[in-house]
């Protein structure tokens, strides 16, 4: 698919049809993610990959109020989600990075010295190739942040202290190619008011 028609196709499914996704879109999906550029080539974040239906259902149902996915009349088709994407920043595989012979004159070795926490862009960077290579199979994609359940959920994923989750993907088939949620009804800022040049 040519770039730019994957660029403007790219939006937020937050509905999918019950089509099973193959193993192999999924795994095309990681490996478009862990390709993404990274801090001192750290390659730090990495994913985890939920395909069980009945652990995305609960993993869905952890993280939003209850009854929120069924009686809302725009996401209720997320429980036809058919795998989860976990980006996992890990802040620790970045420190003992800059902490190595040809990083530590940088300093970074500990967090306070970063004037960003790269560990953060680098999943961010890893989860918008991941976005872009879900219109490139054909696929609907939404990203979700963890607002609740974000304790039980590091438990369910036995995740290591210290490493977090970005946020959830969730995979499907989109329901419709319909713009939902903020997009329908706020129009798309143009270039001309959100490009400054050479100053403010």
């Amino acid at each position: 698919m040519e770039f730019d028609r994957t660029l403007r196709r790219r939006r937020m499914h937050r509905s999918f049809t019950d089509e099973p996704v193959k193993i192999e879109q999924v795994l095309a999906l990681c490996e478009a993610a862990i390709r993404a550029p990274s801090a001192g080539f750290t390659q730090g974040t990495e994913l985890i990959v939920v395909t069980d239906p009945g652990r995305i259902g609960n993993i869905l149902e952890l993280i939003t109020t209850e009854g929120w996915l069924r009686n809302s009349p725009t996401h209720s088709g997320l429980l036809n989600t058919q795998a989860l994407i976990f980006p996992i920043v890990n802040k620790p595989a970045y420190l003992a990075r800059y902490g190595e012979p040809d990083k530590a004159d940088t300093g970074m070795a500990f967090e306070d010295a970063w004037p960003q926490p790269y560990w953060t862009v680098d999943a961010s960077f890893a989860t918008m190739q991941l976005l872009l290579k879900v219109v490139d199979l054909g696929l609907g994609a939404t990203f979700m942040g963890i607002y609740h359940g974000a304790d039980r959920l590091q438990d369910l994923l036995a995740l290591p202290r210290g490493l977090e989750p970005l946020g959830i993907v969730c995979i499907g088939h989109p329901a419709s190619t319909l713009a939902t949620g903020s997009p329908s009804r706020r129009k798309r800022r143009g270039p001309a008011t959100l490009i400054h040049h050479e100053h403010w």
